[in-house]
């Protein structure tokens, strides 16, 4: 059936046979029209004229298909229009009929210009034509000086000149005219009456007038109406010959229409537009940090268990050795440094797992207090978090946690054995294994760390130092704690091991006057040891008291990753200490410097760690990230949050549905003439749907990147708002942006409904 009708492509004729409309008001049937019959030629002029009531405007919104019929039936060229759907009638509507209400139904958001292109563009001209055509009839319509002029800038006459204009714009062959001087001066309306005349030569003009008197000599047809009836209809004048009735092409708008439509819509509204677009940057606003904290929460659980692989296992560490456990090479540490969303490189890892000791003189009180310290990098502190100060610019810096002690500018010394440069009345600031420093900032969080130490937070040059990697594999009280030392004592018939624990050993001397490989012993150590070795000591004397001179030696030094023998020779010197070596700095560089197979990696959270883990692996490392490792009541926990937050971020979208519609709903509301004007001029429901959708989209797609420009504002200048951009990669982006355009097209489903719910004129008359 719609395919025959519309097949024909044109339009001769228009019957209407037993036509009846009624009205429905608080269940009260009142009757519009009854028992029309009637039939409208091309060529023809009709006045419809008759009292206020008699259903004048009613049958002409029956005939223009604004409204519908109860009974009988309209024929168009013969074909049946009852069974009509609301798609069918807009395209009847779109290609056959041109429309003049006495109350204008003008876009008052629209220039001139655009109301008539609006009319162009919905028929399908081309953008060439459209233009060519609009400037050709607004200038007919006398309304050339306004062409730029909004609507609702326009008087009376010139607003009903400009639908005038866009009535003919679209060169259909029926024009239909409801009162159009109704609310114009005399001489407005008869510029009004001598255009219509002028285009009646080729079609169907129907006009409805409570004054016959100003068409008396442009009719054709004269029809009266009374209470629902035709009581008159007469011919005035023979109707216009119409040889040449021209094809009028269906057409549906591009997608790149609608998005011109829909734009222009909101750059129309500027008012409305932000308004819309400010609601959309809360929307996004919720949606980036709802998203935000939920990777937040459930990927930023840090543990303290540390799968009980390290024993400072804080958020930003991750321990890293090469497949071979060969050493760090230079190129190595670049290598890392160079790995995305790395912050800083600490070349012997093992560092940050021992004690260090803090030694501060209160000049206040004029008393030294230690403190037991842990290593920490500059990367884990973030400036936000410090109370006062600035962060470290050089090796010589540091901050401190949180301490009532500690003020910026003081002065404190770490040293790895601070009790052996004690004597109870004074700390020897000058020993070669203390190191000073400037405190230049303090944390606004305290310590409460690995074992409540006191966090020290130290610049990377002092933690790839030669200081800091002597202190990662020398314990303050045993130099075996993590690399073992074993001297054997060569001889024929024996092969004894003397570990350097059992020397009591506390205290390594620099004496660059010692030979290479030559280690210089107390004489009384010397003696005590040999008390440990068979044949030395016979009754308690000992036998040789030069015996460890006598030979040389080999000590073996055992650490995690290598076991090498060094041949050593001793020598008694004037070594005053009981409990110390001492040696040139060579030979205590190749004993005790352990070059680094162990390198740590900072990063700035467990979210990005996770993910330079997966590079780091990737090129081969071993990784240990034990902050990432649970215990299994901390994975249960975990799963139980992961569950929680998925609720309540569920629950909190739908309450922004609910609150972005009703936000919206009134300006929605405000659109709806609007959109009642686009109906009725032959938009379809289906392209107005999408129109809708479109502009909802575009506000919300505006409001994501305003709000993401505002978000990456924030995470230059450090605001108190939290940083959840980082959470974020391109996957995360298209997630919001999906969300925020589902949301815009669930809310236009939903206001679409509230424009289509009822006939175009019922709704225009509401308005």
């Amino acid at each position: 059936m719609y395919n025959i009708y519309w097949k024909k492509g044109m339009i001769k004729m228009l019957k209407l046979t037993n036509v009846s409309k009624y009205y429905h008001s608080n269940d009260v049937v009142a009757q519009g029209l009854r028992k029309i019959n009637l039939e409208f030629k091309i060529g023809e002029f009709v006045a419809i004229t008759g009292e206020s009531g008699s259903g004048k405007s009613t049958l002409l919104n029956v005939i223009s298909g604004l409204d519908t019929y109860e009974d009988g039936e309209l024929f168009v060229n013969g074909e049946e229009t009852s069974y009509y759907s609301i798609e069918d009638w807009e395209n009847y509507r779109r290609q056959y009929v041109g429309f003049v209400f006495q109350n204008y139904n003008i876009i008052d958001s629209y220039s001139v210009f655009e109301n008539v292109m609006v009319a162009l563009q919905i028929q399908g001209y081309d953008e060439e034509t459209r233009k060519e055509r609009a400037l050709e009839l607004i200038d007919r319509v006398g309304l050339s000086t306004h062409i730029h002029h909004k609507a609702s800038k326009l008087s009376g006459g010139q607003k009903q000149r400009a639908v005038i204009a866009r009535a003919l714009a679209k060169d259909c062959p029926i024009i239909v005219a409801d009162e159009p001087t109704g609310n114009l001066d005399q001489e407005s309306g008869e510029k009004v009456m001598g255009l219509l005349k002028e285009i009646s030569k080729d079609k169907l003009v129907i006009v409805v007038t409570h004054n016959y008197e100003e068409l008396s000599d442009i009719a054709t047809r004269k029809i009266r109406l009374f209470d629902g009836e035709v009581v008159e209809d007469n011919k005035i004048k023979e109707k216009q010959v119409v040889e040449d009735i021209k094809d009028v092409p269906a057409y549906n708008m591009s997608f790149l229409d609608l998005i011109k439509i829909s734009f222009k819509n909101l750059l129309r509204t500027p008012k409305r537009t932000v308004f819309q677009v400010i609601i959309a940057i809360f929307v996004s606003l919720v949606f980036f940090f709802s998203y935000g904290a939920y990777i937040s929460a459930t990927t930023q659980s840090s543990y303290t268990y540390g799968g009980g692989l390290i024993e400072n296992p804080f958020e930003q560490r991750i321990t890293v050795v090469k497949s071979d456990e060969s050493i760090f090479t230079p190129s190595d540490i670049t290598t890392l440094e160079d790995i995305n969303l790395v912050r800083q490189v600490v070349k012997d890892d093992v560092l940050f797992d021992l004690d260090a000791y803090v030694v501060f003189y209160n000049e206040e009180y004029d008393y030294t207090d230690f403190y037991t310290s842990s290593f920490y990098p500059l990367e884990a502190l973030n400036s936000t978090t410090l109370k006062s100060g600035r962060l470290p610019e050089n090796a010589n810096e540091v901050v401190v946690a949180k301490n009532d002690e500690f003020k910026v500018g003081d002065t404190i010394h770490v040293t790895k054995d601070a009790f052996y440069s004690y004597d109870g009345e004074e700390f020897d600031y000058s020993a070669a294994d203390v190191y000073e420093f400037t405190v230049v900032g303090v944390t606004s969080v305290g310590s409460g760390g690995w074992g409540y130490r006191l966090k020290i937070y130290y610049h990377t040059d002092f933690l790839n130092s030669d200081f800091a990697s002597k202190n990662a594999y020398i314990n303050a009280y045993s130099y075996e704690s993590f690399v073992s030392y074993n001297l054997k004592y060569l001889d024929t018939d024996t092969s004894i091991f003397i570990s350097l624990l059992d020397l009591n050993i506390n205290t390594i001397e620099i004496d660059n006057g010692l030979a290479d490989n030559e280690i210089s012993i107390n004489s009384e150590l010397l003696s005590y040891v040999a008390y440990s070795i068979p044949g030395v000591v016979v009754n308690d004397e000992v036998t040789d008291p030069n015996w460890m001179l006598t030979t040389q030696m080999q000590l073996h030094k055992t650490s995690n990753y290598d076991s090498t023998m060094y041949t050593i020779n001793f020598t008694k010197e004037n070594t005053d200490n009981y409990d110390s070596l001492a040696m040139n700095q060579a030979t205590y560089d190749l004993i005790f410097i352990e070059q680094s197979r162990q390198a740590a990696v900072i990063v700035d959270d467990l979210y990005e760690g996770k993910k330079v883990v997966s590079e780091l692996e990737e090129l081969g490392y071993r990784v240990i990230y034990p902050s990432s490792i649970p215990s299994s009541e901390e994975s249960i926990l975990q799963l139980i949050s992961k569950i929680g937050l998925g609720a309540i971020m569920l629950a909190l979208l739908v309450v922004v549905y609910f609150i972005s519609y009703v936000v919206l709903k009134n300006v929605q509301t405000a659109k709806k003439k609007d959109f009642l004007i686009f109906r009725s001029i032959g938009a379809s429901k289906k392209n107005l749907y999408k129109i809708t959708i479109l502009e909802l989209v575009m506000v919300m797609i505006t409001g994501f990147l305003i709000t993401l420009l505002l978000l990456i504002i924030n995470k230059n200048i450090n605001t108190f708002i939290p940083d959840y951009l980082k959470y974020f990669d391109v996957i995360g982006y298209m997630i919001i942006a999906l969300m925020l355009i589902l949301l815009g097209v669930m809310l236009g489903n939903r206001f679409n409904k509230r424009i289509f719910d009822r006939s175009v004129i019922t709704s225009l008359k509401e308005e």
